[in-house]
């Protein structure tokens, strides 16, 4: 029902009294009374009733059904239908009240009687029947088989029967009654009867019976083999026997029943009897007898063998032997029967028997003992030893200034020490006191050599002796500075505090800037004596000086 009004604006709708809504449309009614009421903004009404009658959509209208049918083959499901309808647009289909479906075909059948209702858009519907009839697609059909066949050898399973089929299309192919495959090769057979059967793709069958004999492929064929062979060394395993075969193709070798093999080359063999099988392509099969026999390649070979050698040191290994043989080739050499070595030469022996074995690239053997005795390293050497020595000067800081400084000669590689000490490779030793030292020098072999050396004090100098016999001599009674009396606070009795005291020496008995000396009775110093100091002093005032 669509409304609308007038006598006001801005219109709303209800339908029997229910919400107001903008539309003046109601629709999904079914057949009925309506009260149709309409409201202005102002909340004025107005009302009217409807009548809402029925109609049939499918008044007039004649819905008609055809098919179109695919019989089954007897047995099977492969039939359909195909329907369609006039009188009407939109149809859908059902088969037997099932389901409806838009598509009118209608596939998988059996043979039988079916229903279809076709249904158009405004449900107007109408049915038609049809009915599927088995049919039998193999009716005036005959298959027929042909074989070839390769008969087995004798024992074996190796024929082969291939079959063909007229009588239809899409062939596949069974043997004795098992799965059907497309080809129609069966291999691997062994002697006796086989049914081959052969369907094309209607299901329709033919069968042929095939008998497989045996095939003996040795028939009249003799395999002889023959062989060449190496015989081993005595007691070793390097012989090897050739073979060969005729009377038949592709051979493979056997030696004493083992596995065959395609090469006729057996190495690695020991004397003997070995029996050669050859087998052929076919399988047929041949057999050779050969006697390997043991030789003994060092028959009249006398290995030699000689020697030259380094004595070691006393108490080292630092000996050698070298070794030479004759007697073939190829030796490898062994000491005291451990393991063979290409090289001759053994080192880092220590004195004592020795076995040297040589032995040829064909194992032929010779010994020589060698014996090497301890010799010493420092027999016939002789050390000679000679010193620089500074001896030390008294008075001067530090007061251990003396060294010595050695030169050896007679062997090589010097080292040092000094009373047993450490050995060291500098041949100076600095900062010695007055007194005897050992010094000691050992070569590169550890030869050593001792020798002793003394460090003593230096001579007083020329100008220093004069002056301590003057104050020695002048400088005594009161008030004076020897014999253990220290006046101002020192005194002469040692030559150090003369070289000390230089400048107080000076200014009291020379100069005369200090107090005069010597004191009386003494007489002061003459004009040589003052000589003789002021000498001293222009000299450096020094113990040597």
């Amino acid at each position: 029902i669509t409304a609308t009004a007038n006598g006001g604006s801005n219109y709303s709708f209800s339908i029997n009294g229910g919400s107001f809504q903008s539309s003046g449309t109601f629709s999904g009614l079914a057949a009925g009374k309506y009260t149709i009421a309409a409201k202005t903004d102002a909340g004025c009404l107005g009302t009217a009733e409807v009548t809402v009658g029925t109609k049939d959509p499918c008044a007039g209208v004649t819905v008609a059904v055809t098919t179109t049918q695919v019989n089954p083959v007897n047995g099977q499901s492969n039939g359909s239908i195909t329907a369609s309808a006039t009188g009407g647009t939109g149809f859908t289909y059902s088969l037997n009240n099932g389901t409806y479906q838009s598509s009118g075909v209608f596939s998988g059948l059996a043979a039988g009687t079916y229903t279809i209702t076709a249904k158009n858009a405004s449900g107007c519907s109408a049915i038609a029947q049809a009915t599927l009839t088995g049919t039998d697609p193999c009716a005036g059909i005959t298959v027929a088989v042909s074989t070839t066949k390769t008969d087995p050898t004798t024992g074996q399973s190796n024929g082969s029967i291939t079959a063909a089929a007229t009588g239809g299309t899409g062939f596949t192919y069974s043997l004795n009654n098992g799965a059907f495959q497309a080809s129609g090769t069966f291999s691997g057979l062994a002697t006796g009867n086989y049914t081959i059967t052969a369907k094309n793709s209607n299901g329709c069958t033919g069968s042929t019976t095939v008998a497989l004999g045996a095939n003996n492929p040795c028939a009249g064929v003799t395999i002889t083999v023959s062989s060449t062979q190496v015989n081993p060394t005595l007691n070793q395993s390097n012989g090897s026997i050739t073979a060969t075969a005729s009377g038949a193709s592709g051979y493979t070798y056997s030696l004493n029943n083992g596995a065959f093999q395609a090469s006729g080359v057996f190495t690695g063999l020991a004397a003997g009897t070995y029996t050669i099988t050859a087998k052929s392509s076919a399988g047929c099969l041949g057999t050779g007898q050969a006697t390997l026999t043991a030789t003994d390649p060092c028959a009249g070979i006398t290995v030699a063998v000689t020697t030259t050698q380094v004595n070691p040191a006393s108490g080292q290994s630092n000996g050698s032997i070298t070794a030479s043989a004759t007697g073939g080739s190829g030796f490898s050499y062994s000491l005291n029967n451990g393991t063979f070595q290409t090289s001759s030469t053994f080192s880092g022996l220590a004195a004592g028997s020795y076995t040297i074995t040589a032995k040829n690239a064909n194992g032929c053997t010779g010994s020589a003992i060698v014996t090497l005795t301890a010799t010493s390293a420092c027999s016939g050497v002789n050390i000679g030893m000679t010193f620089t020595i500074t001896n030390t000067t008294p008075c001067v800081s530090p007061a251990n200034n003396g060294s010595i400084a050695v030169t050896a000669s007679g062997s090589s590689g010097y080292s040092y020490n000094l009373n047993g000490g450490a050995w060291q490779t500098s041949n100076n030793f600095p900062s010695l006191n007055t007194g005897n030292y050992l010094m000691g020098v050992k070569d590169l072999n550890g030869c050593t050599a001792t020798s002793t050396a003394s460090v003593t004090v230096l001579a007083p100098g020329a100008t220093f002796a004069p002056v301590k016999a003057l104050i020695t001599s002048r400088c005594s009674g009161s008030g004076c500075h020897t014999n253990g009396g220290s006046a101002a606070g020192y005194n002469f009795d040692t030559d150090c505090n003369i070289v000390k005291y230089w400048s107080q020496i000076n200014g009291a008995a020379v100069t005369y800037t200090l107090k005069k000396m010597p004191q009386s009775p003494q007489a002061l110093l003459s004009t040589a004596e003052k000589a003789t100091i002021t000498a001293w002093i222009n000299a450096g005032h020094g113990y040597v000086n």
